[in-house]
């Protein structure tokens, strides 16, 4: 099913005055080579173009969020309003990819106490304030961490990156600084702040009642408090529709204007931001165009004639062969856009809901890893612009990989092996395996879902259809909307799924999406991954702080899932940008969505 793009832009941008003058636009051609170290294939990047335009950027988004509450939400189109909305005490930064500070003045002091315990010492800039003129301190970083610590808030995804943290304490004398208490050692303690968007206490609790319990009560008591009226009540206000979509406030450069479902996510610059008063501190501080609008096409060839037509003025994730043989390939079109390739430090994936009969079985998912053609997939769709996985971490982290992985190799005669194993034949003789299962005969189906309007994911589900069914195992695609492959996943109501998980270079840390304890309330193990074993080297790796340790941990951990093939990893692909000439400032990152949109600046005539 194909959503149809909303042209109600298209007609604004005009394009007058393009050139005026060779001296102005070599002006502004500097002011576009930031980033290029990044950047491993640019093309018509030759300088903004100059004329009367607005100063506004439109931004492509390939689906609306699925809500606007911080902390709860983690979709990549929430992430990217976050980002303008809200701020962190450290981020990465999107040239080099190294932690910076952000909301913290520098970054955290790190010391290893007596005990085993890691203690974090932040100091926030003396400039920061909440819109109400009030100053940002380190109580608001206690709230924050009270309001992710409440057992009954929806913040699942985020939790296990906070939850070894014991209590925080503020300075007496400068309120600004603050010390975070870790109970032990973590190997992201620094990095896990790049997620924590800091949130005003007297928007997201103006009655005070997270103030009634300390950090150091909730990370002792996370159970007992679990029923408590007063932590039900706040859980269930944060909870609401309210901040889901009607009221986000932040300290970030950009104020919340309005989400027009199925259309756009408005954004306003802030009049009075308290970081123009930063100078020079780092792309963080810079917002430049007055809005900024993420425009929702949920279909890419629909975005791409948005593209072309000047509705969109940036967009990431463009379809491969269109990027490489149509858009790479214009005139026309390499006289208005910027095209990039970063990396992009992301992977796709086949998720197998392992929990079900059918598949708990670790001879039929290897059999499946042999069926799926992943080479096909990457030559068919890529264009160039991918590779092959085989692990959760990018191909180019290479210290973090077991070298004696290897992808499964597409055999359809291994694959049948297994599958006779682990007793699937078709004992009727109609074409399709059959087995006893729980004194029934069941028909080897499997139902795949994916997100319409993503073709690679589509591409692989088509593949895989056509591989299973020549060894009699019937495969049923549906393509379903963002927002209701999210609701069956999170419910556990799939069979096998296409997606994708977007990571970054820092290391992660893997409990998220493979301990045990993320397979149930609304944690991201979706597959049903782990057992006792692959518990322990995950939480040895989390509180390990030698590099050299933690790498030999990723290596374990890597093979065991290699070996269990709860996903069928697919690839990782290379980002695909394009964004108007009209801006200077405008480079790409591997940082999703690949470029830094508030720092777009319109390349406007010089007065005469």
């Amino acid at each position: 099913m194909l959503i149809t793009c909303v042209n109600s832009y298209q007609n604004m941008i005009k394009m007058n005055k393009l050139l005026l003058g060779l001296l102005t636009i070599c002006v502004f051609m500097l002011a576009a080579c930031g980033g290029g170290s990044n950047d491993s294939s640019n093309e018509g990047n030759d300088g903004p173009l100059i004329g009367d335009y607005e100063n506004k950027v439109i931004s492509h988004a390939l689906s609306d969020p699925r809500q606007l509450t911080p902390l709860n939400a983690s979709d990549n189109t929430a992430t990217t309003v976050f980002r303008q909305v809200f701020q962190t005490l450290v981020h990465i930064d999107f040239k080099t990819y190294e932690i910076i500070p952000v909301l913290a003045k520098a970054r955290p002091t790190i010391t290893e106490l007596d005990g085993g315990k890691v203690k974090l010492d932040f100091e926030i800039r003396e400039e920061a304030k909440w819109d109400n003129g009030t100053p940002i301190t380190g109580k608001d970083v206690d709230f924050t961490l009270r309001v992710l610590k409440n057992p009954q808030t929806d913040c699942k995804a985020l939790k296990p990156y906070f939850d070894k943290i014991e209590d925080i304490s503020i300075d007496k004398e400068n309120p600004r600084k603050f010390s975070v208490l870790y109970s032990e050692p973590y190997m992201v303690a620094e990095s896990a702040f790049a997620d924590l968007y800091i949130l005003p206490a007297y928007i997201y609790d103006p009655e005070g009642i997270m103030q009634k319990f300390t950090v150091n009560e909730l990370f002792k008591n996370e159970m007992k408090l679990f029923d408590n009226a007063d932590i039900n009540k706040y859980a269930k206000q944060f909870n609401d529709t309210k901040f889901q979509r009607e009221v986000v406030v932040g300290s970030g450069p950009y104020s919340f204007d309005k989400w027009q479902s199925n259309q756009r996510v408005i954004l306003k610059r802030k009049k009075d931001w308290w970081g123009y008063n930063v100078k020079n501190a780092n792309h963080w501080f810079e917002a430049s165009p007055d809005e900024i609008v993420f425009e929702t096409v949920n279909d890419l060839t629909t975005a791409t004639v948005a593209l072309k037509g000047e509705s969109l003025d940036a967009m990431f994730s463009i379809e491969p062969k269109t990027f490489v043989t149509d858009l790479r390939k214009s005139k026309d079109f390499k006289s208005k856009f910027k095209t990039y390739t970063p990396p992009r430090f992301s992977y796709d994936y086949m998720g197998i809901n392992q929990r079900l009969d059918k598949f708990s079985d670790v001879r039929t998912r290897r059999a499946l890893a042999h069926v799926m053609n992943v080479d096909q997939l990457i030559q068919s769709s890529c264009y160039g612009l991918g590779e092959r996985v085989a692990s959760f971490t990018h191909p180019s982290l290479t210290e973090r990989l077991n070298p004696n992985v290897k992808p499964y190799a597409h055999d359809h005669s291994k694959a049948r092996a297994l599958l006779a194993e682990a007793g699937w034949k078709d004992t009727d003789g109609d074409g399709t395996l059959d087995k006893e299962i729980d004194g029934e005969k069941v028909d080897f189906t499997i139902t795949i879902n994916t997100n319409n309007g993503n073709p690679i994911r589509k591409k692989a589900c088509l593949i895989f259809q056509e591989e299973c069914r020549k060894i009699g195992i019937d495969v049923d695609i549906q393509l379903l909307e963002w927002s209701v492959l999210l609701d069956r996943i999170k419910a556990q109501n799939f069979e096998m799924i296409v997606m994708g998980w977007i990571s970054s270079p820092f290391e992660s840390d893997p409990k998220q999406i493979w301990h045990t304890d993320s397979q149930n309330d609304g944690g991201s193990n979706y597959a049903g991954f782990g057992d006792e074993k692959s518990d322990a080297i995950i939480e040895d790796l989390r509180k390990e702080m030698d590099e050299q340790t933690r790498f030999a941990k990723y290596k374990e951990l890597h093979q065991l899932i290699h070996d269990d093939v709860p996903y069928i990893f697919l690839l990782a692909q290379k980002e695909r940008i394009a964004i108007h000439k009209k801006y200077g400032n405008a480079y790409a990152s591997g940082i999703r969505p690949g470029y830094w949109v508030s720092g777009f600046q319109v390349a406007t005539p010089t007065p005469n």
